[in-house]
């Protein structure tokens, strides 16, 4: 007769054991979208990199964009990439780009847009979570 002690030490051997197999090399996007559509962010691991992909609404204008970043064990998100109106103009309103320093690919990362309009307004969106993975 298996007891609960027994059942659930088996659970975790075969947990372990499926996760030991496990190579990934790239995670699935996250994608993130507000709900006034302004912009849409997707964020995915590639190996070690982080690649990041803004695309804006044609009608959207701003002053600047600052995309941030917050580890798992850290208590404020410090600036990954900033990115000027011309800037998203010229490269046809859709730039991707990599975090130049990424966290580990172990931890997990939580990443945020900052947006500062040209009325001088600062829009903060919740941030969207790229999760560890697992090796």
């Amino acid at each position: 007769m298996f007891s609960y002690r027994n059942i659930f030490a088996f659970m975790f051997l075969m947990s372990g054991l499926s996760a030991m197999g496990q190579t990934p090399v790239a995670s699935s996007a996250v994608t993130f979208a507000p709900a006034d559509s302004e912009f849409v962010m997707e964020i995915k691991r590639v190996k070690t990199d982080v690649i990041i992909s803004i695309t804006f609404k044609d009608s959207l204008v701003f002053n600047y964009v600052s995309i941030e970043r917050q580890a798992n064990f850290s208590q404020t998100f410090t600036q990954c990439k900033y990115i000027s109106f011309d800037e998203a103009k010229n490269k046809g309103r859709h730039i991707v780009i990599d975090d130049e320093y990424p966290y580990a690919a172990s931890i997990d990362v939580a990443y945020r847009v900052k947006l500062n309009t040209k009325d001088g307004a600062m829009r903060t969106y919740p941030p969207i979570l790229l999760p560890a993975v697992s090796k």
